[in-house]
Order: C-alpha cells, then sequence, then structure tokens
C-alpha cells in the first residue's frame, strides 16, 4: 500500500494532468513499479503456498476455490502490468505529453486493480486461513513461508 500512495504522490492528485512527467518523476515512478516486478515475487510465491493449502482443505467448494486460483491470475497480470508501464516510462521522450491526461500510462488503473487485489485477499483469502486453518496447520504455513 506504501508503494501504492508515493505512486500516486508521484503522478498527483489532479486527475486531468496534461503537461509531460519530468524525467526525475519517470524514473522514480520506474522505481516504484520495481517493486511491483521485482520483490513482490516473494509475497506472491508465499501466498500462492497458503492458497495451495487453503485449495486442499476446500476441495469441493468450487466458488471459493476459482475465487482463490483469480488471485494468483491477478499477481501474474499485475506483474506484466507493472513492467509494461515501467518499459513505456523508460522510453518516454521529456517533451512529450502523458499518453492520458486521466490515468497517465495506466498509472491510475495499475493503482486501483492493485488495491482490489489486496482488499480481496484480506477479506477472503486471509479470512479463509484465519477461519479454516488450525493452530498447527498455520504454524506450518508461516515456517514455510519464512523459507521462501
Amino acid at each position: 500500500m506504501k508503494q501504492l500512495r508515493m505512486i500516486e504522490e508521484t503522478i498527483g492528485p489532479q486527475p486531468g494532468r496534461a503537461e509531460p512527467l519530468a524525467k526525475p518523476d519517470r524514473d522514480t515512478l520506474r522505481q516504484f513499479l520495481r517493486f511491483f516486478t521485482g520483490r513482490v515475487g516473494v509475497h506472491y510465491k508465499r501466498e500462492e503456498a497458503l492458497i495451495r493449502v487453503l485449495g486442499r482443505l476446500l476441495g469441493h467448494k468450487r466458488e471459493e476455490g476459482e475465487q482463490l486460483q483469480h488471485l494468483l491470475v491477478e499477481h501474474r497480470a499485475m506483474k506484466s502490468d507493472a513492467a509494461r508501464i515501467a518499459k513505456t516510462l523508460k522510453g518516454r521522450a521529456g517533451d512529450e505529453p502523458c499518453a492520458n491526461g486521466s490515468d497517465p500510462l495506466g498509472l491510475r488503473t495499475f493503482v486501483r486493480q492493485c488495491r482490489a487485489h489486496i482488499s480481496c485477499e484480506e477479506r477472503v483469502l486471509f479470512l479463509l486461513a484465519e477461519m479454516r486453518l488450525t493452530s498447527e496447520q498455520k504454524t506450518r504455513i508461516s515456517h514455510r513461508m519464512l523459507q521462501m
């Protein structure tokens, strides 16, 4: 969430912004996006391990299982979107206006999608883990996650 707030602060609060992003802003945004293409991978692997455990526990409850699998699809999409935006930022000329004044380079959409994803994880994934896993299972999965 901190990375998302910093992206929003860098692109500014005004949705109608039409002036070009300065090179320092583009470089800063690329650094923030690097989190979503690199370091967040460990987080994704840990969540995937939790999803596998919950998937086995839920078994026949198809709707919950599909929703959990959708989180994994969203991980790949967010990583891909972050890489695409970072690549676009790297290639932009300093005097080129933003591609879309209301959503420069798709950054606002990216932030909105990430927040929706995190909200879903909190409402579904972590709540299911809390409700369905025994203390022993939580301890085992926690140890496994820390080794990733």
